[in-house]
């Protein structure tokens, strides 16, 4: 086999002088001196006999050349960061986990069994909406997320399905006003106060949605926006609006009788995802742990 062109380093280097459009930005970037820099971009030049950039007025423009290698020399570098990334992984023994605050319930009994399975393994859990943890596996800030299946417009993103049918409740204080009514369609509910999360929760979008194509032609009041889904139900309890939760995460306060489920003709269910990012290289712990969530949903069902 005949030696490679192409100096691994000098193509780092390389991608960074094209993505920065400059040599001073790129050598900041790599703490590198800028004759250094230049020194790697012709030494590149050199070995494959071509020119790959033009710099004009202090301002990098890639050749033809330059910018068919700048598509190889993106992917060289991101897979070295996976590499980097999954090395730094199996050497912190760490799995950072985002789950959506509508299967909490369902999710925290397979993450302490987890703990239980890996003591030496540190899982690092992240409680948020599903457009946060979405955008957090997307950033590299989690490894992966469970979420409410949607499509989240992200191609950096793949879906790994969990349960397709999961059930939602809405649900509101036994004296509320609003059972006087034996059944309900969701144009009833129409102008009811909604106790719901932020604007990036996915179950607030579902259900706002469902209201709105129930012909609602008036904006439901939203009187609180909880983050914290347990704050959020204890509001509901104390008959200040009705809200929409996982049946898992609400089943003892049923019980209990201090939430009662509105008597609405049909039931909502929404599935179960984990995300992961298309292009990351497995982690090691990654289909444990899912394999853990996967079976609390299928223990509930």
């Amino acid at each position: 086999m005949s030696p490679l062109k192409l100096d691994i380093h000098s193509l780092i280097v390389f991608y960074f002088v094209a993505t920065e459009e400059s040599l001073t930005s790129a050598a900041e970037k790599l703490c590198l001196s800028q004759p250094t820099v230049t020194y790697h971009i012709r030494n590149l030049e050199t070995n494959v006999g071509m020119k790959l950039l033009e710099v004009k007025r202090q301002r990098i423009i890639l050749t033809r050349a330059g910018m068919g290698l700048l598509k190889y020399a993106t992917e060289v570098y991101r897979q070295m960061t996976n590499a980097e990334k999954f090395l730094e992984d199996l050497k912190e023994n760490n799995l950072r986990v985002g789950i959506c605050s509508t299967f909490s319930s369902t999710v925290v009994p397979a993450a302490s069994a987890f703990q239980d399975l890996y003591p030496d393994v540190k899982l690092i859990v992240k409680n948020a909406t599903s457009f946060e943890i979405a955008e957090d596996v997307s950033n590299w800030n989690l490894d992966l997320g469970i979420v409410v299946s949607m499509d989240y417009q992200n191609t950096k993103l793949k879906p790994i399905n969990l349960s397709k049918r999961e059930k939602l409740l809405l649900v509101a204080s036994p004296s509320s006003p609003i059972f006087q009514r034996t059944r309900l369609d969701l144009i009833d509910i129409c102008g009811y106060p909604l106790i719901t999360g932020p604007e990036t929760s996915a179950t607030r979008r579902l259900i706002l949605k469902k209201i709105k194509g129930s012909g609602c032609s008036m904006p439901v009041p939203i009187i609180v926006e909880a983050n914290n889904p347990e704050w959020g139900k204890s509001l509901v309890e104390n008959g200040k609006g009705m809200g929409l939760y996982h049946q898992k995460s609400i089943e003892n306060e049923i019980a209990g009788g201090k939430l009662k489920v509105l008597p609405l003709p049909g039931d909502i269910y929404v599935g179960a995802d984990v995300l992961v990012r298309t292009d990351a290289s497995e982690h090691p712990m990654t289909e444990q742990f899912v394999s853990l969530v996967r079976k609390e949903f299928d223990n509930h069902n």
